[in-house]
């Protein structure tokens, strides 16, 4: 039911999801952006574009280890 909510709500707001569930973040979001922490343990942006792409082919090894499971 939220993520239905989410898909009224989209035409007219920005909404931003942080969530560990990749598939529910490809499933509801138009973009995406990959954070992990650095070696301070502050959280950098290691990739950003559209949700299908950042899914299907990513440009860095880390978002592709993370959202395949290898790591996280």
């Amino acid at each position: 039911k939220i993520e239905e909510l989410l898909y009224k709500l989209k035409s007219e707001l920005t909404i931003i999801i942080v969530t560990h569930n990749m598939l529910q973040a490809a499933r509801v979001s138009d973009y995406t952006a990959v954070m992990m922490p650095n070696e301070k343990m502050v959280g950098t942006l290691i990739e950003y574009g559209p949700t299908k792409e950042v899914f299907t082919n990513p440009r860095d090894k880390r978002t592709e280890a993370y959202i395949s499971g290898k790591v996280g």
